[in-house]
C-alpha cells in the first residue's frame, strides 16, 4: 500500500490520460460524468499539450 493515494488520485491520473485520446463529450461518456464542470476536476492537462494540439 503506497501511504496518501487515494482512489481518486488514480482516478485523475487515468482521465488525464484518457483525456490526451478522445474527445471531451467522448471522455464524460467513459467516466460516467453526466456534468462537464464534474469532469474538469479530474480532467488536469498541461496547457503546453493543448498548444501543441493547436498549432
Amino acid at each position: 500500500m503506497i501511504e496518501g493515494l487515494h482512489f481518486h488520485d488514480t482516478r485523475r491520473e487515468a482521465t488525464s490520460r484518457l483525456a490526451k485520446k478522445v474527445d471531451v463529450l467522448t471522455l464524460a461518456r467513459i467516466t460516467g460524468h453526466k456534468d462537464i464542470r464534474m469532469l474538469m476536476v479530474y480532467y488536469q492537462t498541461d496547457m503546453s499539450e493543448v498548444a501543441g494540439q493547436i498549432g
